[in-house]
């Protein structure tokens, strides 16, 4: 739920988790595709999804402007993607 004119601020693992990727997952990723590992323990830090930049601009935030897209920019362990949101008008 998002309050009226308000923006939303999300990270997500990105590029610089492709490495951590299995090969049938590279792929996946590549083609602008989400990746969900270990699923069946979703919940749980052993689960793990990586969200390419073509998946999230087409499919995540499809309903919303992109103000600003900093790869990494949510520093720390670990590094993320930082994305900052506001609904289309």
């Amino acid at each position: 739920m998002l309050k009226p004119g308000g923006w939303l601020i999300i990270t997500l693992h990105g590029d610089h988790y492709l490495p951590h990727i299995n090969v049938a997952g590279r792929a996946q990723y590549q083609r602008g595709e989400l990746v969900v590992l270990g699923e069946e323990v979703s919940g749980q830090n052993n689960c793990a999804a990586f969200h390419p930049e073509t998946y999230v601009r087409n499919v995540l935030a499809k309903d919303f402007e992109i103000v600003d897209f900093v790869p990494e920019g949510a520093l720390g362990n670990p590094k993320q993607d930082a994305w900052l949101l506001r609904p289309k008008v």
